[in-house]
């Protein structure tokens, strides 16, 4: 699909999912170009919105490198550090724009300069403002690239014209506001006396007539939350009270007439400043509803009214304070894309997680395009099920009993031995560090780089990945578990998108989710069935998923396995019950891939023969030498455990003969990890004390770490052990499958 830039009158907006590693921004980047070059803005400027500021700088060099001039803007509250000062901000005095926005004025006329009545008022710092430092270069930029967040607030006067606007992953959250509990409005200060309704002009006198109007919306306002249970506002009460879509978006504008000016200005002595803002509000403990918060109110009944259904983002409850149980209204809801940025022309979204759920309701009359996808035949995939890698398994709270610290405790050295061993058998096979990525929650990765990563490891944490592409040449993936918030969480953000109450959803457990089956599709073909939450209402199942199986897509994506060649494999471990879009080539049970004490002692860089050894070199996990005798050899079914164990993958592996000093001992051997341990007969007499006879033998040729990667759509596959149900595909499905693929 083609967008014109000069239709009219309705400007094109398309969004497009693209899936991950592709090459989205790229194609992007290089269309952008063409797009310029070719003089169909007619001059005016291109946006493009992305997650974060470091994103932006690596677009920024891109375009340089496509001969085309971009910038990145940044707000006044965003890092601006210099080696002198790291924690420097764009803004060199981040008090004055807090202070005008806490009464409602301009940022820019308030804090930064102005010219009033022949005389300029200018802040003592704005020559060397990181943020004003940034302005000649915005309006000579064809391109400006910023933070999403950015794209929600007033744009600066110096961007100009702008004839597209590109929002580069998913940007939803950024425009919700209220969502995290604060935005609150108490039931005294809405209460309709002098105090709370007085409106002024704006040279700060009484303006009675627009002071009737507002009382009058806030006496009908109030019939409701006076006699109202906790819960959204019924649209049947507010209705009944006399309300309409058109007295609510009045009394909108009018909330904003309550605020006088304090006449603050540039460059004034902030204590001056403070006392001028202390006499336009409130005294301390006197009931006031924030202006800005009572009008968002005032839209959000408003768009209920015409909609017909109650106020999800304005909910009666009861909050604690420091003199008791205060009643309120909490607040949520969703801001617009703002018109300076190019929200009113055309738009062009590109996601690789793209759900229309969450895109519609801030581009209204979007056209969503079919989903571009690739094939990745040289990707791998294992999911292991019922692995113990949850928050809860890995890294329970303080107040967590004993035993389930215990349990932790031990998960995470199980955990650990399993990325030792993976790192080993993926060691060199990157062309760059790190060999093998590590994604999981923050807690879990901060737990696992206290305990210690192999060098060739490198561990990140889920909500940090989308757009990343450093990680473009890793051998290995190993995802541990997933992101998804309770059901009220879900809902609550559904509720700022929506505005409208979700659907009841609830599984067996009353707080949780429901539970349908999902389906993992394997690679020869076949689907492994297993249970997976979900949730009726459509918004709220669109965010649970975005969060949830969205963030494991990123994930996977950070392998850019579509690039990937014959001799550039990825190989991708996902301990995850969750049902993704890709195809799966083995399915395991975390009882086929949990380490046993031998496989541990291999994670170590060593693999002992001897039981006596083993039980006094590994105290902790053999407390005896029968107990060492007893342990039984375990098969080996999983790739994991062909590096030392095999002896036959690591290329720096080497086995030595050994006999400890003393009568009656005699020859035994041992494979070590050169990597991991340098010096074999170092370590062999560190454990075991003197030796009568070392000497290095060597090592095997090394062997292929796992079999040749059949292609995700043709190739062989082995479900492995587990509890899930496998289907194979029916033959009517294969057959339709082999003619559409011809």
């Amino acid at each position: 699909m083609l967008l014109d830039f000069n239709a009219e009158p309705r400007p094109p907006r398309l969004a497009l999912p693209v899936g991950v590693g592709i090459g989205k921004t790229r194609a992007m980047q290089r269309s952008v170009a063409g797009l310029l070059r070719s003089e169909a803005l007619r001059g005016r400027k291109i946006v493009i919105g992305v997650p974060r500021h470091d994103l932006a700088e690596e677009q920024r060099d891109a375009f340089h490198a496509l001969d085309v001039d971009a910038m990145v803007w940044k707000g006044r509250t965003a890092p601006d550090p210099t080696p002198d000062n790291p924690e420097r901000l764009m803004c060199l005095d981040p008090s004055a724009p807090f202070d005008a926005m806490e009464v409602e004025r301009i940022v820019e006329t308030t804090s930064c300069k102005v010219t009033r009545r022949g005389i300029t008022h200018i802040c003592p710092l704005y020559n060397s403002c990181g943020y004003q430092a940034q302005k000649p270069r915005l309006e000579a930029a064809q391109i400006v690239l910023t933070a999403h967040d950015t794209l929600f607030h007033q744009a600066p006067n110096e961007l100009g014209a702008v004839g597209l606007l590109v929002l580069d992953e998913g940007f939803w959250g950024a425009g919700l506001r209220g969502t995290d509990g604060k935005a609150l409005l108490t039931l005294d200060g809405l209460r309709p006396h002098l105090g709370t309704v007085q409106c002024w002009t704006p040279r700060n006198q009484e303006d009675w007539e627009a002071t009737a109007d507002l009382a009058a919306q806030r006496e009908r306002l109030w019939k409701v939350l006076a006699s109202a249970t906790n819960g959204p506002l019924s649209v049947v009460a507010l209705r009944a009270a006399g309300l309409t879509p058109e007295r609510c978006r009045q009394a909108a504008g009018l909330e904003h007439r309550r605020m006088r000016n304090p006449g603050i200005t540039p460059g004034m002595d902030p204590g001056e400043r403070r006392r001028r803002i202390a006499s336009v509000l409130p005294k301390e403990g006197e009931p006031w509803a924030p202006p800005n918060r009572a009008a968002a109110m005032w839209l959000l009944i408003a768009e209920a009214l015409e909609n017909d259904h109650d106020v999800a983002g304005a909910v009666l409850v009861d909050t604690m304070s420091e003199n008791g149980t205060v009643r309120c209204l909490r607040l949520a809801w969703r801001a617009d894309l703002r018109d300076g940025w190019g929200a009113q022309g055309p738009i062009l979204h590109l996601d690789a997680t793209l759900r229309p759920e969450l895109v519609t309701p801030f581009i209204p009359e979007v056209t969503i395009a079919e989903p571009l996808m690739a094939r990745e035949p040289h990707v791998r995939v294992r999911q292991i099920l019922r692995a113990p890698v949850s928050a809860k398994a890995l890294t329970p709270g303080e107040d967590a009993k004993p035993r389930d610290r215990s349990a932790a405790e031990n998960h995470r050295r199980q955990v650990s031995a399993l990325i030792a061993l993976r790192a080993a058998s993926l060691r060199g096979r990157s062309a760059s560090s790190p060999d093998l990525l590590i994604i999981a929650q923050k807690a879990a990765v901060d737990a696992l780089r206290a305990a210690g990563l192999p060098r060739n490891v490198q561990a990140v944490h889920f909500n940090a990945l989308s757009g990343i592409d450093r990680w473009h040449s890793v051998a290995g993936l190993m995802v541990l578990g997933r992101t998804l918030p309770a059901p009220v969480t879900v809902e609550a953000l559904a509720a700022a998108v929506t505005n409208c109450p979700p659907l009841s959803s609830r599984g067996d457990v009353a707080w949780w989710y429901e539970q349908e089956e999902r389906r993992i599709a394997l690679a020869d073909g076949g689907v492994h069935a297993l249970p997976g939450e979900t949730h009726a209402d459509p918004t709220v199942e669109a965010i649970r998923w975005t969060i949830c199986e969205g963030e494991l897509i990123q994930a996977i994506g950070r392998g850019r396995g579509v690039n990937r060649t014959a001799a550039t494999p990825l190989e991708v471990d996902l301990f995850t019950d969750v049902v993704l879009p890709v195809a799966v080539h083995e399915v395991l049970d975390w009882d086929d891939v949990c380490p046993r004490r031998q496989e541990m002692m291999a994670a170590s860089g060593v693999v002992l023969e001897n039981a006596a050894d083993m039980a006094r070199a590994f105290p902790d996990l053999w407390q005896s030498h029968d107990a060492a005798r007893q342990q039984k050899a375990r098969s080996v079914t999983f790739c994991y455990y062909r590096d030392l164990s095999n002896s036959r993958t690591s290329h720096s592996s080497s086995v030595v003969a050994y006999r400890p000093a003393g009568p009656g001992q005699k020859d035994r051997t041992a494979r070590f990890d050169l990597v991991l341990i340098p010096d074999p007969r170092a370590w062999l007499e560190a454990k075991l004390g003197p030796l009568a006879h070392f000497e290095m033998i060597g090592g095997e040729a090394p062997q292929p770490a796992t079999p040749p990667i059949a292609d995700a759509r043709g190739g062989a596959a082995r479900p492995g052990r587990s509890r899930g149900r496998h289907h194979p595909r029916p033959p009517h499905e294969k057959a339709q499958q082999a003619a559409g693929e011809g």
